[in-house]
Protein backbone atom coordinates (compact mmCIF):
# COMPACT_ATOMS: atom_id res chain seq x y z
CA UNK A 1 0.00 0.00 0.00
CA UNK A 2 1.61 3.29 -1.13
CA UNK A 3 0.90 6.14 1.27
CA UNK A 4 2.55 9.58 1.29
CA UNK A 5 5.28 9.78 3.91
CA UNK A 6 5.17 6.09 4.79
CA UNK A 7 6.93 2.93 3.74
CA UNK A 8 6.18 -0.31 5.60
CA UNK A 9 9.32 -1.47 7.34
CA UNK A 10 10.79 -4.04 9.65
CA UNK A 11 12.60 -2.75 12.71
CA UNK A 12 14.58 -4.44 15.43
CA UNK A 13 13.72 -3.67 19.04
CA UNK A 14 16.42 -3.11 21.66
CA UNK A 15 16.62 -6.80 22.58
CA UNK A 16 16.60 -7.99 18.97
CA UNK A 17 12.93 -8.83 18.29
CA UNK A 18 11.97 -8.00 14.70
CA UNK A 19 8.72 -6.11 14.30
CA UNK A 20 6.93 -5.09 11.11
CA UNK A 21 5.38 -1.61 10.94
CA UNK A 22 2.60 -1.06 8.42
CA UNK A 23 -0.63 0.91 7.98
CA UNK A 24 -3.67 -0.47 9.73
CA UNK A 25 -6.26 -2.11 7.46
CA UNK A 26 -9.94 -2.93 8.09
CA UNK A 27 -9.07 -6.63 8.32
CA UNK A 28 -7.13 -5.81 11.51
CA UNK A 29 -10.33 -5.56 13.58
CA UNK A 30 -9.96 -9.06 15.08
CA UNK A 31 -6.27 -8.41 15.76
CA UNK A 32 -7.19 -5.19 17.61
CA UNK A 33 -9.57 -7.21 19.80
CA UNK A 34 -6.74 -9.64 20.57
CA UNK A 35 -4.22 -6.85 21.25
CA UNK A 36 -6.51 -5.09 23.72
CA UNK A 37 -7.30 -8.44 25.38
CA UNK A 38 -3.54 -8.98 25.81
CA UNK A 39 -3.11 -5.62 27.57
CA UNK A 40 -3.26 -5.20 31.31
CA UNK A 41 -6.21 -3.34 32.83
CA UNK A 42 -3.83 -0.47 33.57
CA UNK A 43 -2.62 -0.20 29.94
CA UNK A 44 -6.20 -0.31 28.64
CA UNK A 45 -7.24 2.36 31.13
CA UNK A 46 -4.33 4.61 30.18
CA UNK A 47 -5.24 4.32 26.48
CA UNK A 48 -9.04 4.46 26.60
CA UNK A 49 -9.65 6.17 30.01
CA UNK A 50 -12.09 3.39 30.73
CA UNK A 51 -11.75 -0.08 32.26
CA UNK A 52 -12.82 -1.95 29.12
CA UNK A 53 -13.10 -5.69 29.60
CA UNK A 54 -13.37 -6.10 25.82
CA UNK A 55 -12.94 -3.66 22.96
CA UNK A 56 -16.46 -2.97 21.65
CA UNK A 57 -16.98 -4.08 18.04
CA UNK A 58 -17.99 -0.57 16.91
CA UNK A 59 -14.82 0.87 18.45
CA UNK A 60 -12.62 -1.79 16.85
CA UNK A 61 -14.21 -0.98 13.50
CA UNK A 62 -13.67 2.76 13.93
CA UNK A 63 -10.05 2.21 14.94
CA UNK A 64 -9.33 -0.14 12.02
CA UNK A 65 -11.03 1.86 9.26
CA UNK A 66 -9.12 5.05 8.44
CA UNK A 67 -8.84 7.31 5.40
CA UNK A 68 -4.98 7.37 5.42
CA UNK A 69 -4.96 11.17 5.40
CA UNK A 70 -7.06 12.85 8.10
CA UNK A 71 -7.33 9.61 10.09
CA UNK A 72 -4.25 7.43 10.03
CA UNK A 73 -2.96 4.52 12.09
CA UNK A 74 0.06 2.29 11.97
CA UNK A 75 0.47 -1.06 13.65
CA UNK A 76 3.53 -2.94 14.81
CA UNK A 77 3.10 -6.64 14.21
CA UNK A 78 4.94 -9.90 14.60
CA UNK A 79 4.11 -13.46 13.72
CA UNK A 80 3.40 -16.14 16.27
CA UNK A 81 5.09 -19.54 15.93
CA UNK A 82 1.83 -20.66 14.27
CA UNK A 83 2.46 -18.02 11.58
CA UNK A 84 -0.55 -15.96 12.63
CA UNK A 85 0.07 -12.22 12.77
CA UNK A 86 -0.54 -10.29 15.97
CA UNK A 87 -0.55 -6.59 16.80
CA UNK A 88 2.01 -5.47 19.38
CA UNK A 89 1.34 -1.74 19.22
CA UNK A 90 -0.73 0.92 17.50
CA UNK A 91 -0.16 4.63 16.94
CA UNK A 92 -2.80 6.84 15.37
CA UNK A 93 -3.82 10.37 14.66
CA UNK A 94 -7.15 12.02 13.91
CA UNK A 95 -6.98 15.48 12.38
CA UNK A 96 -9.08 18.19 14.00
CA UNK A 97 -11.38 19.15 11.11
CA UNK A 98 -10.14 22.08 9.06
CA UNK A 99 -6.82 22.42 10.93
CA UNK A 100 -3.22 21.27 10.82
CA UNK A 101 -3.62 19.76 14.32
CA UNK A 102 -4.25 16.09 15.05
CA UNK A 103 -5.12 14.23 18.21
CA UNK A 104 -2.78 11.31 18.67
CA UNK A 105 -2.62 8.14 20.73
CA UNK A 106 -0.30 5.19 21.11
CA UNK A 107 -0.70 1.86 22.87
CA UNK A 108 1.71 -1.03 23.19
CA UNK A 109 0.93 -4.51 24.51
CA UNK A 110 2.50 -4.80 27.97
CA UNK A 111 5.09 -7.45 27.12
CA UNK A 112 6.53 -5.11 24.44
CA UNK A 113 6.60 -1.92 26.52
CA UNK A 114 9.95 -0.36 27.44
CA UNK A 115 11.64 -1.77 24.35
CA UNK A 116 11.54 1.35 22.17
CA UNK A 117 8.40 0.37 20.27
CA UNK A 118 6.20 3.27 21.45
CA UNK A 119 8.92 5.78 20.61
CA UNK A 120 9.41 4.27 17.15
CA UNK A 121 5.69 4.23 16.43
CA UNK A 122 5.31 7.89 17.45
CA UNK A 123 8.32 8.97 15.39
CA UNK A 124 7.05 7.14 12.29
CA UNK A 125 3.53 8.51 12.81
CA UNK A 126 4.89 12.07 13.15
CA UNK A 127 6.68 11.72 9.80
CA UNK A 128 3.47 10.51 8.13
CA UNK A 129 1.49 13.33 9.73
CA UNK A 130 3.94 15.95 8.43
CA UNK A 131 3.60 14.48 4.93
CA UNK A 132 -0.16 15.01 5.27
CA UNK A 133 0.10 18.64 6.35
CA UNK A 134 -0.25 18.12 10.08
CA UNK A 135 2.02 20.38 12.10
CA UNK A 136 0.88 19.79 15.68
CA UNK A 137 -0.07 16.76 17.74
CA UNK A 138 -2.29 16.99 20.79
CA UNK A 139 -3.04 14.31 23.32
CA UNK A 140 -4.51 13.76 26.74
CA UNK A 141 -2.48 11.83 29.29
CA UNK A 142 -3.46 10.77 32.79
CA UNK A 143 -1.00 12.04 35.44
CA UNK A 144 -0.44 8.44 36.58
CA UNK A 145 0.78 7.48 33.11
CA UNK A 146 4.39 8.32 33.92
CA UNK A 147 5.64 6.01 31.17
CA UNK A 148 3.96 8.09 28.46
CA UNK A 149 4.93 11.40 30.05
CA UNK A 150 8.53 10.16 30.29
CA UNK A 151 8.52 9.04 26.67
CA UNK A 152 7.26 12.43 25.49
CA UNK A 153 9.92 14.18 27.61
CA UNK A 154 12.69 11.97 26.18
CA UNK A 155 11.50 12.73 22.65
CA UNK A 156 11.48 16.44 23.49
CA UNK A 157 7.77 16.60 22.75
CA UNK A 158 6.35 18.18 25.88
CA UNK A 159 6.31 21.84 24.88
CA UNK A 160 2.97 22.70 26.36
CA UNK A 161 1.25 20.63 29.04
CA UNK A 162 -1.68 21.87 31.09
CA UNK A 163 -3.34 20.00 33.91
CA UNK A 164 -7.06 20.39 33.19
CA UNK A 165 -9.78 18.43 34.95
CA UNK A 166 -7.34 15.87 36.31
CA UNK A 167 -5.60 15.10 32.99
CA UNK A 168 -2.67 16.60 31.13
CA UNK A 169 -3.57 18.25 27.85
CA UNK A 170 -0.37 18.19 25.84
CA UNK A 171 0.33 19.82 22.49
CA UNK A 172 3.57 19.92 20.56
CA UNK A 173 4.72 20.97 17.13
CA UNK A 174 6.02 18.13 15.04
CA UNK A 175 9.68 18.35 14.16
CA UNK A 176 10.45 18.98 10.48
CA UNK A 177 12.49 15.80 10.44
CA UNK A 178 11.75 12.86 12.77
Amino acid sequence: MAIAGFEPRTIELREGTKVHIRPIVPEDEPLLHEAVAAMSERTVYFRFFSPLKRLPDAMAHRLAVVDYNDRFAIVATSHRPTGKERILGVARYDRVVGTDVAETAVAVVDEFQRRGLGRTLLAVLAKVARAHGIKTFSLIVLPENQQMLGLLRKMGWIHQAKLVGGVYEITFDLPDET
